[in-house]
């Protein structure tokens, strides 16, 4: 099987705004895509990535799931960690993570929503663009996972600008890579400084749960505890925020889904599903051959940097009936956007209740809006997709909107 003529380019400003098509072509013409000059190769279509993600022998993690070739954080971490030290790590912080059940998150998750859209409300009411990014989708679950943790409230802006640092990256940009490492670091340094005051002085948030959990009678080193940190940062809050700008983008392109929502807002948990399946907020991840393997007829040889279009996978006709069309009714048995098998995202309970709790708030507040697509920007990055910019005009409030 030969490469068509096409490229796939996961830093081309067009597949940033719209990669559909070419994974169309993938799928159909290339499902074990190889790219020579990037050296690196794409599984496409859902069987094959779901294939390729419960088969972490042979497609690890552990050198790293970025095609940059490096794993962003100079720490251990549970996304870029094989087992069995995944396993038993993922065992510890699950208990941390879930120490308060995520259905606990769900006053303050609606707090924050409500406040924010509350300013949305007042700013649309007088006629103003909001641009969505900087007023709810960007500082909510950087607030939520800064509560978690225990990030100071003044210092989650700052945050929020070294996590997009550290994401958005471009090989063919060196500077962007650079600034990366240095936001990294930074990060890092700012964790030390948490961990350090939590071991003196323990407090109600996950950085003090993990200090003191244990895998049988073995306490985290700070570099792991460091490792989860940076992690839920950087991972934690842009999937959910690429989340939250995604579906505002489907509901504002398909407003007969959007009126539904606003009928029967019971269809929400669902319509979050569709969200995810439809947008996939993290596009693809990298994972590295432990040996040479076939598939379709082809051998990706051992060594190999593989990267797993969830993306793709997700909008794969021969999983989902009619894909590119977006249906809050659709019943989904399965999808691709938290990944699968033994690196499942860890977060995704709480991504799932951020979404149902804003688009509750957004539509019970808000039942119509408008996206400019002139002023539509997407970040850049081969792993996630989201708006950077997301503004939205002719905002209709609901001015008594039911309690």
């Amino acid at each position: 099987m030969k490469n068509p003529v096409f490229a796939y380019d996961p830093y081309h400003p067009a597949t940033q705004a719209d990669p559909y098509p070419v994974y169309r072509q993938l799928r159909d013409d290339v499902p074990v895509y190889h790219d020579d000059r990037r050296g690196f190769w794409a599984l496409s279509r859902f069987d094959d990535v779901l294939w390729a993600a419960h088969d972490p022998a042979t497609f690890c993690s552990g050198q790293g799931i970025a095609l940059e070739g490096q794993a962003r954080s100079p720490f251990p971490n549970l996304i870029t960690m094989d087992d069995p030290r995944h396993a038993q790590l993922r065992r510890l912080v699950s208990r941390g993570f879930t120490t308060r059940p995520v259905g606990a998150f769900e006053p303050r998750v609606r707090e924050l929503a409500t406040s924010m859209i509350d300013d949305i409300v007042e700013r649309a009411a007088d006629g103003d663009r909001v641009d969505l990014v900087p007023s709810l989708t960007g500082p909510l679950p950087m607030t939520v996972l800064g509560d978690l943790i225990g990030v100071a409230p003044a210092d989650r802006e700052q945050f929020r600008t070294w996590s997009d640092t550290i994401v958005h990256q471009d090989v063919d940009r060196p500077e962007t890579v650079d600034a990366g490492r240095a936001a990294g670091g930074a990060v890092v340094g700012y964790f030390g400084e948490i961990i350090a005051a939590r071991r003196a002085a323990p407090a109600d948030d996950l950085v003090s749960a993990l200090i003191a959990a244990s895998v049988d009678g073995e306490r985290l080193a700070d570099d792991e505890i460091l490792g989860f940190c940076f992690l839920l940062i950087v991972a934690g809050t842009e999937t959910t925020t690429n989340l939250l700008g995604l579906g505002a983008l489907a509901l504002a392109a398909n407003p007969e889904q959007r009126a539904r929502l606003v009928a029967d807002p019971a269809l929400i948990p669902g319509a979050v599903e569709e969200m995810l399946r439809w947008g996939s907020p993290v596009q693809g991840l990298a994972r590295t051959t432990t040996r040479a393997v076939a598939r379709h007829g082809v051998t990706i040889p051992e060594g190999a940097k593989v990267q797993l279009l969830y993306g793709s996978a997700n909008r794969d006709e021969r999983e989902f009936a009619d894909p590119d069309r977006f249906d809050v009714t659709r019943p989904i048995e399965r999808h691709l956007a938290f990944g699968h098998g033994v690196h499942f995202c860890l977060g995704a309970a709480l991504a799932r209740l951020e979404a149902t709790v804003v688009f509750e708030e957004l539509l019970r507040r808000i039942p119509e809006w408008h996206v400019d697509p002139d002023a539509l920007g997407w970040i850049h990055s081969s792993s996630v997709r989201g708006p950077a910019t997301l503004v939205i005009e002719n905002a209709t409030p609901n001015t008594s909107p039911t309690p």
